[in-house]
């Protein structure tokens, strides 16, 4: 994923407003403090080695307070993390509480220019987690162990599957119920990679972008398809409906040729359904597949918009613009998709144009809603979730909830 790698923007010093004053450097020894305090704000635009040292002399050894306080906010400004030990210096050792504080200020501010977006996505790709764990923050562990017991509680049912004896379920209900768990483990990897990006860019203050990264927290995003203000958005009752009939003409052409003999019964043809293992009234069996799929694609919606949308199409707005990321980033998405379909080409070629048109349709919610992705969520859950029901409808004997048994020899 090249774009992780290249999400970050590279500490640089800020364009003064108006060129530094040749006399810079004198004006630093001017006995009056007023004359100090100009000609701190005008080194902090200074790129050479000799404007550091005069900051650091009058950050560190100035008999004024107001000079000192200056200084540490102009070293802030340059940007160059090198310079951040001697701030933490300051904010512990300066004599006068204003410069403390001024100082503890300033480190902050220059601490996040030390912390890459780049970076903190790539740690993350690398495994969920890590990317916050360099960034200091402790939820890192949480994101690290929730990924790591998802994807071994699913490991220890698929390993079980292998033990089913006579007497049980042809096809345990090991495997439904690890699927959604992988799948959980799968987009909270992809959040957790969003989220080190975006708290770097916070970190940074979003300085040296065009657009805002999102705020918007993980439980907002969860609830994103569920909460009234969002599914009044035309986006929402307007866009899921025409994809939604787009995916299941897709559906349809992609399973013609397939069917032999009897055609399968639907959900009005049977009267009992089977999920994991239990048997239930068709009311009640529709119900508890409904709840099957929607525990599966509310990770779904909310990682893979977080990846897409909040991080790559962010980023790629930022280097080909407004159209060129939208473009770019939906061709990602649906090529990616490629991977759903690896066994059945005749599937891909259908449905990965599909979902690239899909893709383009989420970005444009993300960018019409000011960039914000409750929007984007909440078409991404509601396609999955009615597709795959009005699949269920269709043919309820062959879901991945389904649980065959066994006779006994």
């Amino acid at each position: 994923m090249p774009v992780v790698l290249a999400a970050c923007v590279s500490p640089r010093l800020p364009s003064p407003s108006h060129p530094p004053a040749p006399d810079r450097y004198e004006r630093a020894a001017d006995p009056d403090p007023a004359a100090r305090t100009r000609a701190a704000g005008e080194l902090a635009y200074d790129p050479s080695p000799r404007a550091v040292d005069m900051l650091l002399v009058l950050n560190r050894r100035d008999v004024d307070p107001a000079v000192r306080g200056s200084a540490a906010g102009a070293l802030a400004m340059r940007r160059d993390p090198a310079l951040a030990g001697a701030l933490q210096v300051s904010a512990a050792t300066d004599p006068d509480p204003a410069v403390r504080d001024a100082s503890a200020s300033a480190y902050r501010t220059l601490r996040g220019w030390s912390k890459s977006p780049g970076r903190a996505a790539a740690l993350s790709l690398l495994c969920p987690g890590c990317g916050q764990l360099y960034l200091g923050e402790s939820e890192g562990a949480a994101h690290l162990g929730a990924a790591a017991a998802l994807v071994g509680t699913s490991i220890a049912l698929l390993r079980g599957q292998d033990q089913v004896s006579l007497d049980e379920p042809a096809r345990s209900a090991r495997v439904p119920i690890a699927l959604p768990l992988l799948i959980t483990a799968q987009n909270l990897w992809f959040y957790s990679i969003f989220d080190a990006y975006r708290d770097a860019r916070v970190l940074r203050g979003d300085e040296g972008y065009r657009h805002p990264i999102t705020r918007e927290s993980l439980g907002e995003l969860a609830s994103a398809p569920f909460q009234p203000k969002v599914l009044a958005s035309p986006w929402v009752w307007g866009g899921v409906p025409l994809a939604l009939g787009a995916g299941i003409f897709v559906s349809w052409l992609a399973s013609r040729g397939d069917a032999s003999g009897e055609p399968r019964p639907t959900i009005f043809d049977v009267r009992r359904v089977n999920v994991l293992g239990h048997d239930f009234s068709r009311g009640a069996g529709f119900g508890a597949g409904a709840a099957y799929y929607a525990a599966m694609f509310v990770p779904v919606g909310v990682g893979e918009e977080a990846l897409f949308r909040g991080m790559i199409q962010t980023e790629l707005e930022e280097r080909l613009g407004t159209w060129g990321g939208l473009a770019a980033a939906s061709v990602i998405f649906g090529g990616v998709h490629v991977l759903n379909f690896v066994d059945d080409p005749k599937s891909a070629a259908l449905a990965v144009p599909v979902i690239t048109v899909l893709g383009s349709s989420l970005g444009l919610a993300y960018q019409r809603t000011g960039h914000k992705l409750k929007t984007s969520v909440a078409m991404h859950f509601w396609y999955d979730f009615l597709l795959s029901t009005v699949a269920f409808a269709a043919d309820p004997e062959h879901q991945p909830f389904v649980v065959q048994y066994a006779s006994p020899m």
